[in-house]
């Protein structure tokens, strides 16, 4: 294995950034190296969290994790997909139909419910034309319209 182009901040981290990784990590799991590596430079790391994808918005962990799971599989990231599945997955209850869905299925699939099917819609769309079909939008606006702006930023 090669080292890395830039080296990771090590343990252990100053107090303001080991609150900002206990806060957006699970309880026991340590950064991911993408965090640790981005808080090397801290205004890019500041830039990186300004953008609130971390946050704990009004979109639930649940339905973050599917949209970010489909984004992953529709733009063949497959590393990324892998982190949060391993990270997120069993945290939000997916279950392996699901995760099989989020790279295999489409939205008219049975392992997922309604508002699910809604983001799996809405990403693929996103993905595959840039745009929202009036259908979706106004469904989306109509259930959760800060949840929909949200999810939308994740995509």
């Amino acid at each position: 294995m090669t080292s890395p182009r830039v080296e990771p901040v090590n343990p252990p981290y100053p107090a303001e950034l080991q609150a900002v990784f206990d806060h957006i990590m699970p309880s026991g799991v340590p950064p991911l190296g993408l965090f640790t590596t981005l808080a090397r430079v801290p205004r890019i790391y500041d830039r990186f969290r300004a953008a609130s994808l971390l946050d704990r918005g009004p979109v639930s962990l649940r339905h973050r994790e599917i949209v970010i799971d489909r984004t992953c599989a529709r733009c063949g990231c497959a590393y990324e997909w892998g982190v949060h599945v391993a990270f997120f997955g069993q945290g939000v209850a997916l279950t392996p139909e699901q995760l099989h869905a989020a790279v295999h299925g489409d939205a008219d699939d049975s392992a997922w419910s309604d508002d699910e099917r809604l983001l799996i819609r809405m990403v693929d769309e996103l993905h595959g034309s840039a745009d929202l079909s009036d259908e979706v939008s106004k469904i989306s606006r109509l259930s959760r319209p800060v949840s929909f702006a949200q999810a939308t930023s994740a995509c």
